[in-house]
């Protein structure tokens, strides 16, 4: 019997908005309470009273980019055919000046998000020994700077990882040709690779949920985290303006401002509707097949983005 995900597309759409708010709060909560539970070894940021035993069970290790790209990648996995995997605010940010998702939606993926993230979090002071709501800077997973980094290098190590990390979303995940279902693999490494730069000197948010998740369950580092929103914020929109003219935008304004961007949707038909001209045409007899079936496209050896199953009026999400 199939399930919703394969009913024909603008069937059950309020059902299918629904699962992926749901999807995005589940994933950006279960993925912020196993980056952060990951032991950290002997990294100078996100100490914690509370990680002493996991520590010394790390040992010197710094197996935070292991726990936090793996994770990511089973979460993108486990919500791409959902919600379009999100799970960071900077994603969705990013897909909303760009004109891949509609804002109202996009709003309501960054509430959720954060929401999860601080829900995440609440996870890990109930089931992290010595942890506790409120418990100030010593809480598990709170950033801040490593030691003599200023709050310069805070925005440039943030905003540049950011923007890696987001580049990655839109070259696997929206771009055509696409890299089929090792899409969330090459998420999860930019991840990796991201946090074992980064670890010592920020802690490696690239995440405004993240960030504000442990800020406001125990209540640390306020002085700093307004800093890893805003430099997140911006690294993840201009990886979605430099993305613009290589894989298309969907947003009727930014081709007046930007003329360099190529647009994917064009008028057409008697009512002089938007239509995706980077999408399939056939996009229903799609929608019927095998969720991670690859699929052809007008370049050889492509494979079709998982993220196109998820639909909001013709705009493909991450």
């Amino acid at each position: 019997m199939p399930g919703l995900l394969q009913s024909p597309e603008g069937n059950f759409g309020s059902a299918k908005v629904i699962y992926a708010l749901i999807a995005e709060f589940l994933g950006t909560m279960l993925f912020t309470f196993a980056g952060t539970a990951t032991p950290t070894g002997n990294v100078s940021t996100q100490k914690s009273d509370a990680t002493d035993a996991t520590t010394q069970a790390g040992g010197s290790a710094n197996w935070a980019p292991w726990g936090n790209g793996m994770s990511l990648a089973v979460m993108v996995f486990i919500t791409a055919n959902v919600s379009g995997g999100h799970l960071n605010p900077a994603v969705t940010l990013a897909t909303m000046v760009t004109g891949h998702i509609k804002i109202v939606r996009g709003l309501a993926y960054i509430f959720l998000q954060i929401c999860g993230a601080c829900f995440g979090i609440l996870m890990v002071a109930g089931l992290v020994t010595n942890s506790h709501v409120g418990m100030g800077n010593n809480g598990t997973g709170c950033f801040t700077t490593g030691t003599d980094v200023t709050l310069g290098m805070l925005f440039g190590w943030e905003t540049v990882m950011t923007f890696v990390l987001v580049s990655v979303v839109y070259a696997v995940a929206i771009g055509e040709p696409s890299f089929g279902v090792m899409g969330p693999f090459a998420v999860g490494l930019a991840l990796f690779a991201m946090v074992f730069a980064g670890s010592q000197f920020t802690g490696t948010a690239i995440n405004p949920a993240r960030a504000l998740g442990p800020a406001v369950v125990f209540h640390c580092h306020w002085d700093k985290v307004w800093l890893y929103v805003i430099a997140e914020c911006v690294g993840g929109v201009a990886a979605g303006l430099m993305a613009g003219p290589l894989y298309g935008t969907g947003a009727t304004w930014l081709k007046k401002m930007l003329p360099w961007i190529r647009p994917t949707e064009e008028p057409t038909g008697d009512n002089n509707e938007l239509e995706d001209q980077a999408a399939p045409k056939n996009r229903e007899m799609e929608l019927q097949a095998p969720l991670y079936e690859a699929k052809p496209s007008q370049f050889a050896g492509a494979k079709k983005p998982l993220s196109t199953y998820v639909q909001d009026e013709g705009t493909t999400l991450v």
